[in-house]
Order: C-alpha cells, then structure tokens, then sequence
C-alpha cells in the first residue's frame, strides 16, 4: 500500500542540514527543543538533535542518531515510544555537497506498528526516495527491530535501536534568556535589554572551537567567565539509531562527503 507522508511545516520540522565527511573522525550537531507550537502539540514529533559520528571499533561504518521527545524527567520513561503515526526520517545527500547542494538522495526510514512499549519498528532503506522534498512515500523495507532493544537487521550489516536515553545535549538556557532576553513576544512585546554578551565559560583559558575551526579562547574573546549550568541535564528523550557501512550511504563504491538531515511526518502534515 502506497503511504503519502506529508511533511509538518518546515519550522516544524527541524530540519538540521549539515556536511560531514565519512571519513571524519568528529561529530557534528545541531539542536532544538520545543522551538514550534505544533511539534510541541505531539512531542513524539519533535525533533531535539542529530548526530553523526565513526563506529570506533570499525572504521567502515558510521552510526546516525536521531533524538526527539525532549525533556521526559529522568528515568520517568512509562509508556513512552515512537508515535505510530508519525514517519522519522534521516535524508542524505550524496552528491554535490561540496557546492552546498544538499538534494536528498538517499532516505532512512522509521515506522512504529503500534503505540507502547512492546512496538515494533519497521526500517525502509537507505535507499533512494520515492519522491523529494514535504510529499514522502515508503522506499523498500529492509528490516524490523523491537523497541528499546539493540538489533542486527539487513543480514547483520545494520545495527539498529529505538528508546530512552540521557539529553546529550548541553543548554544553558538561563544565561541564553540574558543574551536574547524572552523569544515569547506575543506575552511580553518589550523584551527588557540584553544583559550578557555571550555565554558562560568556567574558564578564561576554555578553548572555542566550532565546526572544527578554532576561535582562541573565552578569555581571548571577552566572555562571561562563570559555571554554566545545563538546563537538560535532569532530563532523558528517545534515540533512534542507526549503523550502516559508509558505502551503503556512498554515491560511488567509496565512501565520501554527505549531507544528513532528518524529518518527521505525518499522513496530513500535522501533529497528532
């Protein structure tokens, strides 16, 4: 049966585009957290980070993550798993991305069979998508793995888990509010003046370094020199992970530079 998914609208859905190199050793990331009034409407939809990175035992391989449902306090899991209606995607593009053309070429799909936490979860390539862009149908099935259970599908070549994990993520989202004081301007149309100009560095001789490329240090560049404090830190969310051989996710025989993304969906294009 054919499955039209149409995409939650674009600010929705996070969409986190970055190039990685699947020969590089280091990770690359992004993040949001109930930035949208419709993920936060079904968080089983919203989409906290992606992260890509080598299997350290194997360097033929790399692991994609996928992270959602966000702030679930710690160890408070219940009942919590994949929304059966929603379609989790990782997108890929294989080709171009050196000139920052970032098509998808190659789709990972997700699908629970049901809700709870004896689901099932259904994995369709990677393969080259039916169609691009907010209109998705299933590409071809490769395997099926149970929730919260490390799994070896596809002949043992993929590796594959869905469940609860710690936020890996770091926000100090109190001293952000002093830098761009409350984004809620519906509530609140005179935001009071910002009070900070960057974050907060425990150490003047802390290192900054994005995407690689080194800044100097947090003293070098004037920040504010306190103890962070991390606002995820008491909470956990849901991982979807995936390891495949980097030529499955390569446009040739060997493995090269990729564009990845991921995407939630669902049947109408809304949050359930």
């Amino acid at each position: 049966m054919k499955l039209i998914r149409q995409l939650v609208p674009l600010a929705a859905m996070l969409l986190l585009a970055f190039a990685i190199s699947l020969y590089a050793g280091r990770a690359v990331r992004a993040s949001d957290h109930q930035d949208s009034p419709t993920v936060v409407s079904n968080p089983l939809a919203d989409i906290t980070d992606v992260f890509a990175f080598p299997d350290p035992k194997d360097a033929s391989k790399v692991a994609l993550a996928m992270d959602i449902r966000p702030l679930i306090p710690g160890g408070m899991y219940g009942n919590i798993a994949l929304d059966p209606n929603v379609l989790y995607q990782f997108k890929i593009a294989n080709a171009g991305v050196s000139s920052n053309k970032f098509n998808e070429n190659l789709v990972i799909q997700f699908r629970a069979n049901s809700s709870g936490t004896g689901q099932k979860i259904t994995v369709y390539g990677p393969a080259v998508p039916n169609e691009v862009g907010t209109t998705n149908t299933l590409v071809a099935k490769t395997g099926q793995f149970a929730f919260n259970k490390v799994s070896n599908i596809d002949g043992g070549q993929i590796k594959v888990f869905a469940g609860p994990r710690r936020d890996p993520f770091f926000f100090d989202l109190a001293q952000f509010f002093k830098i761009i004081p409350d984004r809620d301007y519906a509530n609140q149309p005179s935001p009071p003046p910002p009070t900070a100009t960057s974050f907060r560095f425990a150490k003047k001789s802390q290192p900054i370094i994005l995407n690689g490329v080194s800044f100097g240090t947090a003293g070098s560049n004037g920040c504010v020199i306190a103890q962070p404090k991390d606002l995820l830190k008491p909470y956990d969310l849901l991982s979807i992970v995936i390891e495949v051989p980097k030529t499955m996710l390569a446009s040739g025989s060997q493995p090269g530079v990729i564009g990845l993304w991921a995407t939630t969906a669902t049947p109408d294009g809304k949050a359930q």
